[in-house]
């Protein structure tokens, strides 16, 4: 099965990725619709932020309406604000700087 992630695939990973969110949020809604291709999960917060997913047969297809990083070591995907800064240490793993 292939995996994208905002236009970049990526290795499938079992058990899937944590999100992370810098702006924390307080309320949030998720639907899924049925299509003929496949599910489409759609979720929105109240930070602004929105993931829509797309579920086939072949392949899943998530956009983030924000710049993301992925930390594959401890399986987080980090969703970014304007001003985060993060270094990607040598093992492949994110850590946030603080502002």
């Amino acid at each position: 099965m292939k995996v994208y992630l905002n236009g970049q695939e990526m290795a499938f990973q079992e058990g899937g990725y944590q999100y992370v969110f810098v702006k924390p949020y307080q309320k949030h809604i998720e639907d899924t619709v049925e299509r003929p291709q496949g599910k489409m999960h759609l979720q929105m917060y109240d930070n602004g932020v929105q993931i829509r997913t797309l579920v086939t047969e072949k392949e899943v297809n998530t956009i983030i309406n924000r710049d993301i990083v992925v930390d594959q070591v401890n399986k987080k995907i980090y969703i970014l604000e304007p001003d985060t800064q993060y270094v990607r240490e040598d093992d492949g793993s994110i850590r946030l700087v603080d502002q």
